[in-house]
């Protein structure tokens, strides 16, 4: 079965935030058809939200996005505290990405495939790393592609913490996942950083607010990894951290790293929010 082609899709970043943090188990549109099958792109693609976000505000363009393109689009909300699913990835990173797990293993099971992409905006690209090399995932994905992932410690927050002793360790008993993200020795385990059967594409935008400095979301050069800076594609967009999941220039460009053989050129419309 192929995706239904006309799922609505919505660019205005402000209004899913503030509806879909109230609805954190549901997915956007078109995404979790357990019976989905595309013969155009036989691999599920799996989107995984970043810190304090949810499945719903999180992907309410891309997720439609894909979907009308014939993908098979799965969500899921991770890392939530105190089972308050609002707000994901607050929880420990070794929790999201073992939720993750779990995840991608029932979408191989609905779909059949036995390998999946993934797509992970901020720490969603954390867990997805943590997930490839702490769950056995690189077992079972083909393509990860982050925007604006944490792909290393964000050195400015890392630096500001150390101003004031203990305030790291204070904020890690709120949010665990905080604590591990601004802790320069938890990605020092995820060794080998980078798998050969996986490839790996990082969107990132030089005017990121909170992934300081932005090349934190690039991974080390080599065949199987693309490093990309929207502004390097699309010169006046001053899209920032949040706006990357609701920029039309960024999606097209995560089209084409998912299915580099059908890519498209990106036609640097406006770009998304500047936060």
């Amino acid at each position: 079965m192929s995706a239904a082609p006309h799922y609505p899709v919505s660019y205005n970043l402000l209004g899913t935030l503030t509806a879909g943090t109230f609805s954190p188990d549901t997915p956007p549109p078109g995404a979790n058809r357990p019976g989905c099958r595309s013969t155009e792109h036989p691999r599920p693609v799996i989107l995984v939200h970043g810190t304090g976000a949810n499945q719903s505000n999180s992907w309410q363009a891309i997720g439609p996005e894909l979907a009308n393109r014939g993908y098979c689009v799965y969500t899921v909300t991770v890392g939530s505290l105190f089972n308050i699913r609002n707000f994901g990835e607050l929880d420990s990173v070794y929790t999201s990405a073992a939720q993750l797990a779990a995840f991608v293993e029932k979408v191989r099971h609905w779909t059949g495939a036995e390998k999946v992409d993934l797509v992970g905006h901020s720490q969603g690209g954390t867990v997805n790393l943590f997930y490839l090399k702490h769950n056995d995932g690189w077992r079972y994905v083909h393509r990860v592609v982050g925007l604006a992932a944490a792909n290393n410690p964000p050195t400015f927050w890392v630096d500001i913490m150390k101003l004031v002793p203990g305030w790291k360790d204070v904020v890690g008993l709120i949010v665990p996942a905080t604590k591990q993200l601004l802790t320069p020795a938890e990605y020092t385990k995820l060794s080998p950083r980078v798998y050969p059967s996986v490839r790996y594409s990082n969107i990132v935008s030089q005017y990121d607010e909170l992934a300081i400095p932005h090349t934190v979301a690039f991974l080390p050069s080599g065949p199987n990894v693309r490093n990309i800076r929207i502004q390097d594609v699309c010169p006046n967009d001053r899209v920032g951290h949040l706006g990357m999941i609701a920029d039309p220039n960024v999606t097209q460009v995560l089209l084409n790293e998912l299915d580099p053989e059908r890519a498209k050129p990106v036609r640097c419309g406006p770009g998304g929010f500047f936060l």
